[in-house]
């Protein structure tokens, strides 16, 4: 059976291929019990051994396992944990096209069914600075009310019962974003109404509940 360390690597490097980072960027993590498995700082998601990894304990955040620094938003990733117990899986990503628009002034909004079925709650927080307090804070306060959030001028976040849903939420973010510019280039984009989303909702309830079960959440 695949460990949790050893499913967090394999998504690292989904993540890598999908190109939702470039370099060493990004940073990515899965709850076991009362320890987060952490990306180490340095290492390219798809460079990474299960070895490589970082074993914070969530309670007062000491690193007990891995032999290297965890990423550099260690505290950011702790305080979501901390807000969200349901959560098992971060996964922030500097996906090119949803950073773009996220930090552009426009709003990235649906367009279609994916966004309001798989992305959750979704909010934003301005530009705070990376690898503080602050932003951890901000993310954590954020985190208690939202499944997926857009950091402007840094990137996404999604939160997810699994890996599986996080990362899936990643992917839909940068979907919905290049399917924005591409409306925006050769028209207008239509998004999709209030009344349109709440009857998305409503018919999507029951089955985001099998899902979410399917999923193990």
């Amino acid at each position: 059976m695949e460990t949790v360390s050893e499913e967090l690597v394999r998504y690292g490097i989904k993540i890598a291929q999908a190109r939702l980072v470039a370099g060493a960027g990004g940073n990515i993590s899965a709850r076991e019990d009362r320890l987060i498995w952490m990306k180490p700082s340095g290492v390219a998601m798809d460079e990474m051994t299960p070895e490589d990894l970082c074993g914070i304990e969530l309670d007062d955040g000491r690193q007990v396992r891995g032999p290297h620094r965890p990423t550099s938003e260690v505290n950011m990733h702790l305080e979501m944990y901390r807000a969200r117990p349901d959560i098992k899986a971060i996964f922030h990503t500097h996906s090119p096209w949803a950073s773009g628009v996220i930090s552009s002034g426009a709003e990235l909004k649906p367009m279609f069914a994916e966004f309001i079925c798989d992305l959750g709650r979704v909010g934003t927080i301005p530009y705070v600075t990376p690898t503080t307090q602050d932003l951890a804070d901000a993310m954590g306060a954020c985190a208690l009310d939202h499944d997926t959030i857009f950091m402007v001028n840094h990137g996404v976040a999604a939160l997810g019962a699994t890996m599986k849903q996080a990362y899936y939420k990643c992917l839909v973010v940068e979907d919905a974003a290049i399917s924005m510019v591409a409306a925006s280039v050769v028209g207008k984009p239509r998004f999709l109404t209030e009344s349109e989303q709440a009857d998305l909702m409503q018919l999507d309830a029951p089955k985001h509940r099998v899902k979410m079960m399917e999923q193990g959440g």
